[in-house]
């Protein structure tokens, strides 16, 4: 189907042709000239894809020519690219967006010294997938449709929009560079020419392949950062995130499909329903197909709709046909063209139609976000009223807990005395304890204009409605950052600021060596930039004890035996580093100890800076494939070779200590010939690091351990009950079989290199109903025991494969050793606890 001239929302009872909204030349009320995109741009929108500098031309341009728009650039992009937004609005508001602002944080409670603001905020934002490409497009037309004279200006005299025309310009350029690369004089419709295949990794996720529509509440990437850090002073009522979905799905709007989180409110509720009532209206007028209430739910707090949702707005998502696949045009399944130019026109029409809903509601849009953020603290919902993370966590733990709730705007504290000993749920066993605040605990009360924010991230196991959901169903923070914590129904308050002290630097001149007590990521940060700074290291595999203190295995030392070349500058360099880090050194006068192996035993190993592979390119994940190269690169600023998995056999692998495997489909690329070479090499002393599906990929393979789980007896019997189940309930009756991200407590042996220092155990997050045998000839070091779920929906038939299953263990291979993880722990970079595991497996397991 060619593209139609088909109508568009503008004022209401006026209609405007897409045509005329691309072609227009007109003179603003300054008298400058304001172009359209398509004379500005010198072609039709739908005609290509615009390079991200050639939107922010067009952005500029807009705003250097018209007092209704202020561009603000909020930061770049890891490969340096702008990111920026527009404000579209009256021109006394546009004039003074620093009132504003402060009056719509006013209304949320946030700046007691500004008067409430008197305007909603709608705020649109585009292309957080980079290949969902359509968006960016469409945000051109519809910031010139809001400021053009005899456009849809009027509706700014009720609302204020904000633009962010590319969430993820690396991701968006990734794909227009490749498709206008790829595509030949005229675009080509047929579903199998190359320009419908994008190439790995393709243009969907960030420079690390991270998904952006994942990360609103953690916060890991570069982009999200800086978005998030304007975002949350802003805190818009209404807030669109456009996307793409699969090329034969017509277009989604609100309301949003179950289940909805609890904390969501009646109203947030009704107001998608008429988001989407109006947006209904102007595609039946048009005969375009749609559809609501399916497959995007609002649970998950990491989406650009849920995460705005907690904070007070309706969140909403939008998803147009099309995706990587579409290019300019393609043939659906019902023999239909769909053009580049539809896609932009739909989601023109919604982003249009978004903001004239709000508009005509815009005192009950502003009324309600003000009872939201009232009721927060005077009224809050949930069962718990206090969240206690204790100080026995570790102090560089809670640390960085403290850090991610200052860029979430989630007021915390300690208390100067002990509270009354009080009832919760213990994080760790899941089960009633009784607990008191103390100080140096990380104390943090609901009763906050974050309170909903604060119940969502926090509370330890949500109630999840019997539907599916999209994503995970267990994140609290407790768990994410392996911390000793307690929930409870009691109202505690903070009385005293949380604050952690600088760790104290190492004293006395010049010891015998230096302890680190390995316990938290950040240890594994420091011992990186030590070993690239040139100093060597030692792991003490046992307990040992010294005249003045205990110290568990995994301590890592630094000796001046093995450091020579540095001479007297080893003490300068080791303590500096340590200060840098905020790392605690414990200076040793001897390396005789009072009980376990003296530090020259053979039980004390040599640590060197080891030479690393990750396998990349297709099949490998994308998505693991880049949080490993994320967490080398921007964590530990660990240089590594990201090698291609199809090159695998023709590099000597002797050239490398460690190879890592993300997780990934390895079928084809572990051939008799690869595995071969492998196995010599791991005999020889090499470390392989298989990740989830890596791991997989082994099961069956000549000489590697690890075996599925295989079904208890009787529980693959075909009952009659099964036979007979309606096939309109298929749905329902596959949650038993399925496990939505769920978090397990993990046994962990610290004896083992791969447990060291975490003594504590270890929250796993498993997304897979498959569940691994114990490994018959290897160490099973992390493994998942019956009754370990602690939050998430496992469905009944998943939890028997599950549990009493492998979570991480090593096979002792000659003189090296293979590293199963079986749960990525590098998960979307937030699963901070499982930053230690990642460093045990590349810098302290082996031989």
């Amino acid at each position: 189907m060619a593209t139609r001239l088909s109508t568009l929302p503008s004022r209401p009872g006026v209609t405007l042709t897409l045509g005329l909204f691309l072609a227009w030349f007109v003179t603003d009320v300054t008298g400058q000239s304001l172009q359209s995109p398509a004379d500005f741009l010198g072609y039709e929108l739908g005609s290509r894809f615009s390079r991200h500098h050639q939107v922010v031309d067009y952005f500029e341009h807009v705003a250097a020519n018209s007092d209704r728009v202020s561009l603000q650039q909020y930061g770049e992009t890891y490969e340096g690219r702008p990111l920026m937004l527009a404000f579209v609005g009256t021109e006394d508001r546009v004039a003074d967006l620093e009132a504003v602002r402060r009056g719509n944080m006013s209304r949320a409670g946030l700046d007691e010294s500004a008067s409430p603001g008197q305007v909603p905020i709608v705020w649109l934002s585009y292309n957080v997938h980079g290949n969902e490409s359509v968006s960016t497009e469409a945000s051109m037309a519809t910031l010139y449709e809001l400021v053009r004279p005899g456009g849809s200006s009027e509706w700014l005299e009720n609302t204020l929009v904000v633009i962010d025309p590319c969430i993820n310009p690396d991701g968006r350029d990734r794909y227009a560079n490749w498709y206008n690369e790829t595509v030949g004089f005229r675009p080509n419709a047929d579903p199998a020419a190359r320009e419908h295949r994008e190439p790995w990794p393709g243009g969907r996720t960030n420079h690390y392949h991270f998904d952006l529509n994942r990360d609103w509440a953690w916060q890991t990437q570069q982009e999200s950062q800086h978005r998030l850090a304007l975002y949350n002073s802003w805190l818009p009522q209404v807030h669109v995130d456009f996307h793409e979905q699969g090329v034969d799905s017509p277009y989604y709007f609100a309301p949003a499909a179950e289940p909805y989180h609890d904390a969501i409110t009646d109203w947030q509720r009704a107001f998608q329903d008429s988001v989407g009532t109006n947006h209904a209206r102007y595609f039946d007028k048009n005969g375009w197909l749609y559809f609501t209430r399916e497959v995007f739910d609002l649970f998950y707090p990491g989406y650009g709709d849920t995460y705005p949702t907690f904070n007070g707005g309706i969140g909403m998502t939008y998803e147009q046909g099309g995706s990587g696949r579409a290019g300019l045009a393609i043939r659906t399944a019902e023999g239909d063209t769909l053009t580049l130019g539809d896609r932009i026109e739909h989601h023109h029409t919604t982003g249009l139609s978004t903001v004239e809903t709000t508009s005509r509601v815009a005192d009950r849009v502003l009324d309600e976000f003000s009872r939201f953020y009232k009721d927060a603290v005077e009224r809050p919902q949930g069962t718990y009223r206090t969240f206690i993370m204790k100080a026995s966590s570790g102090s560089q733990r809670l640390a960085t807990v403290a850090s991610h709730l200052d860029k979430l705007g989630i007021e915390y504290g300690t208390v100067s005395t002990p509270s009354r000993r009080v009832n919760g749920r213990d994080y760790r066993t899941g089960a009633s304890a009784s607990a008191q605040a103390e100080a140096g605990d990380l104390v943090v009360n609901v009763r906050q204009p974050k309170g909903v924010l604060t119940r969502v991230l926090l509370e330890p196991d949500p109630r999840v409605p019997d539907s599916l959901t999209y994503d995970i169903t267990a994140w609290a923070l407790p768990y994410a950052y392996g911390l000793d914590a307690v929930a409870t129904e009691a109202d505690i308050q903070p009385t005293a600021p949380f604050e952690v002290e600088p760790s104290p630097s190492a004293s006395g001149s010049q010891p015998y060596a230096y302890a680190l007590r390995w316990d938290s990521p950040e240890d594994v940060a420091f011992l990186a930039a030590a070993l690239q700074a040139g100093i060597n290291a030692r792991v003490n595999t046992e307990p040992f004890r010294t005249r003045g203190a205990s110290f568990e295995a995994g301590t890592v030392l630094f000796t001046r035996a093995g450091n020579e070349p540095l001479g007297q500058a080893f003490h300068t360099r080791v303590t500096s580093l340590a200060g840098d880090h905020n790392i605690e050194l414990t200076p040793l006068a001897s390396g005789r100890v009072l009980e376990g192996s003296d530090f020259g035993s053979n039980r004390v190993r040599f640590v060197t800076a080891p030479k690393v592979m990750v396998a990349t390119g297709s099949p490998v994940s994308s998505y693991s494939a880049g949080q490993i190269w994320h967490w080398f690169e921007q964590q530990l600023g660990y240089q590594v070779s990201m090698v291609n998995a199809e090159d695998l056999g023709g590099i000597d692998l002797d050239d490398y200590d460690v190879l890592v495997l993300p997780s990934g489909s390895y079928g084809r690329i572990l051939t008799d010939s690869v595995l071969d070479d492998i196995r010599t090499w791991v005999r020889g002393g090499g470390r392989l690091v298989a990740i989830d599906g890596a791991a997989r990929s082994l099961v069956g393979k000549d000489g590697f351990d690890i075996q599925r789980k295989e079904a208890a007896d009787g529980d693959d019997d075909d009952e009659p009950a099964d036979r007979l189940r309606d096939y309109g309930d298929r749905t329902r009756a596959g949650l038993t079989e399925n496990v939505s991200g769920a978090v397990f407590r993990t046994r962990v042996d610290p004896s083992h290199p791969l447990g060291f220092g975490m003594g504590r155990g270890y929250y796993t997050l498993r997304r897979s109903s498959s569940g691994f045998e114990y490994l018959e000839d290897g160490w099973n070091v992390g493994v998942i025991e019956a009754g370990s779920r602690l939050s998430g929906k496992v469905g009944a038939e998943a939890r028997d494969g599950v549990e009493e299953s492998l979570a991480f263990g090593a096979q002792d291979m000659g003189r090296g050793v293979v590293i199963y993880l079986m749960d990525d722990p590098l998960f979307r970079a937030f699963w901070y606890e499982g930053r230690l595991l990642m460093g045990n497996a590349v810098f302290l397991s082996g031989r």
